[in-house]
């Protein structure tokens, strides 16, 4: 098996005559302990990253949808209203995503005091 395989569950029946079988638990070996120490210093290490990038992309979802949303309402309005509101448009949608931006920042400031 895989490395990456460590059990193997097989499921019969269903409702109340479910019944659940492990047909394959890999062993853990102490070489295979310190690779798991290690990952898990690793993780720990980039996880602080993986949230910043998170909440960035999140934010850039914001923006776009904002922008999205305020395109719409301009192009409703008829003829070339949308072009005329479009630097507005982008500079709100720009502020809503960057407002986000710092909402995460301060909150991963209170999260950082609290460990």
């Amino acid at each position: 098996m895989d490395k990456l395989v460590r059990r193997v569950t097989v499921v019969q029946g269903g409702g109340e005559n479910r019944h659940a079988t492990i047909v394959y638990e890999r062993d853990r070996d102490d070489d295979e302990d310190n690779d798991d120490e290690l990952e898990s210093d690793t993780k720990s290490f980039f996880r602080p990253l993986e949230r910043a990038v998170r909440h960035m992309l999140k934010a850039e979802v914001i923006m776009a949808q904002e922008a999205y949303e305020r395109h719409i309402k301009s192009a409703a309005h008829g003829r070339q209203q949308w072009l005329l509101d479009m630097p507005s448009n982008i500079l709100n949608a720009e502020r809503k995503g960057l407002k986000e931006i710092r909402k995460a920042a301060k909150e991963a400031e209170h999260e950082d005091e609290g460990d």
